[in-house]
């Protein structure tokens, strides 16, 4: 039958010997048949659209085209098998209308010759990622130490990647984002808190989102701004005190033991989870130590902070680079409402082998408020003192405390400072001599690096003539 309806002649075209498109019985005759012009292939569209199945052939004649879904049919020629008004054959193609998710699958274009020949056509319907989260609910409370865990599921055409994340929130792998479905914790606490959103994407649409509000139950959690706050006689004093807790907390303030009430000098101030303490002329009987306190149906915590009228830690202004061989001008601020009484200015070379390393004596002395200049009657006050007679190319440090009429200051931290050097430049433990003025000296701690005099010379001028500048640059500014 395919035969018959096939394209015949007597007289063969010239290129007919060797076509395989082409048969020469041995009658004369030869019969042209059909051939695919696109090959097997896989389309991939999104759910919603037109999808076209491609079957292009050539020298189809009065052959029909028959196209099947697995062992569906669904056309013969121009002939549709199924109803189905999405479908519709275009030529020998095939169109869907408004793909669901029911048409991804194998589909068949066929020609009817003796020996049918066929292609496949793979339709992979896309479908934009979903997402489920457990507990659906999207919340989840537990208590602190308790182990947690959240998951989501994905579905979609290609199944999509779940990725979680959380404002300001770094995982336990140190990123701000985690990959996978579930996310579990060992034990949860107050950093836990928050709200988890869980993010599917497989490329096909915008992602699917999900967001999961854990809740952490705990013990009232203090945070306090300054443990130590210094004030004066009439002066107002701030106490404050940062309360974390679930369920909330009831916080109360406490003086040597008892609950501070209200009144017209002591205020108490309450915002989001800050809580402060104000007081208004302060007196002498006001120093001592005050305790914040906080207290839920899971615990109770406290925290102290001691107001005082003693002189506030010191801090140094000099540079650690000396300007001269053998002198060296330290200088420091300090705050202290009451006047300062004298300081407590202790000093010591630093040696760079271990055995003098090991035998390093502090020396001490005491500056009287009578000596040395002094600036700032009431807060704010500046001491400077001269060292005399020092080392050349020697490292010293320092510690400074101040007393008042109320006790005596913590001892600042201590501060290194170094002459200029003569003939060579320590090896020095802590400190890198490399940038004078912005520019590198080259003279580091890299090791035990003596210079011939002539070098040492050379690097005296430079350092000298960068401190001059500087020097210069400063007094300029003001």
């Amino acid at each position: 039958m395919a035969i018959a309806n096939s394209l015949t002649s007597t007289t063969p075209p010239d290129d007919a010997r060797g076509n395989p498109a082409i048969e020469l019985p041995s009658s004369g005759a030869y019969t042209i048949i059909p051939q695919f012009t696109s090959p097997s292939q896989t389309v991939n569209i999104k759910i919603g659209e037109t999808a076209r199945l491609p079957c292009e052939v050539q020298n189809l004649g009065t052959f029909m085209v028959v196209w099947k879904k697995e062992s569906v049919l669904i056309s013969a020629g121009n002939t549709k098998v199924i109803r189905d008004n999405r479908l519709n054959i275009v030529g020998t193609s095939l169109d869907i209308n408004k793909v669901s998710s029911k048409d991804s699958g194998n589909y068949t274009c066929e020609i009817n010759t003796d020996v049918p020949s066929h292609i496949n056509i793979v339709l992979n319907v896309l479908e934009p990622a979903k997402v489920r989260r457990f507990p659906e609910e999207g919340r989840i409370q537990a208590r602190k130490g308790d182990p947690v865990t959240l998951r989501c599921i994905g579905e979609g055409n290609p199944p999509p990647s779940i990725r979680w994340s959380k404002p300001g929130f770094y995982f336990q792998n140190g990123d701000d984002k985690f990959q996978g479905s579930v996310l579990s914790f060992q034990a949860v606490g107050r950093p836990d808190v928050g709200l988890y959103e869980c993010s599917a994407d497989n490329g096909v649409s915008e992602p699917a989102t999900a967001t999961i509000d854990v809740k952490v139950l705990y013990p009232p959690e203090i945070e306090i701004e300054r443990s130590w706050i210094h004030t004066g006689v009439h002066q107002e004093a701030y106490l404050t005190c940062i309360v974390h807790a679930e369920p909330g907390a009831t916080v109360l303030w406490y003086r040597e033991e008892r609950v501070i009430v209200p009144s017209d000098t002591r205020i108490l101030e309450s915002s989001s989870n800050k809580h402060t303490l104000i007081l208004r002329n302060v007196e002498e009987s006001d120093f001592g130590l005050y305790s914040c306190t906080a207290d839920n149906l899971l615990g109770r915590s406290s925290q102290n902070i001691e107001l005082s009228g003693r002189p506030s830690r010191a801090i140094f202004k000099s540079e650690p680079m000396g300007n001269s061989v053998d002198s060296f001008n330290l200088t420091w601020k300090i705050d202290s409402y009451a006047p300062i009484e004298e300081y407590k200015l202790m000093f010591r070379k630093l040696f760079f082998n271990e055995t003098d390393d090991l035998n390093r004596v502090w020396k001490s002395m005491i500056i009287p408020m009578n000596q040395g200049s002094s600036s700032g009657r009431h807060q704010h006050h500046k001491q400077s003192y001269m060292f005399l007679q020092l080392d050349p190319g020697s490292i010293y440090e320092a510690t400074v405390t101040a007393r008042n009429r109320y006790g005596t200051s913590e001892s600042s931290e201590a501060f290194q400072f170094h002459t200029l050097g003569l003939e060579s430049v320590p090896n020095a433990k802590n400190l890198e001599i490399k940038d004078v003025g912005g520019i590198d000296t080259g003279l580091t701690n890299s090791g035990n690096r003596h210079l011939n005099s002539k070098t040492m010379a050379g690097y005296q001028c430079l350092i000298l003539a960068l401190l001059a500048v500087s020097a210069t640059k400063a007094f300029t500014s003001v």
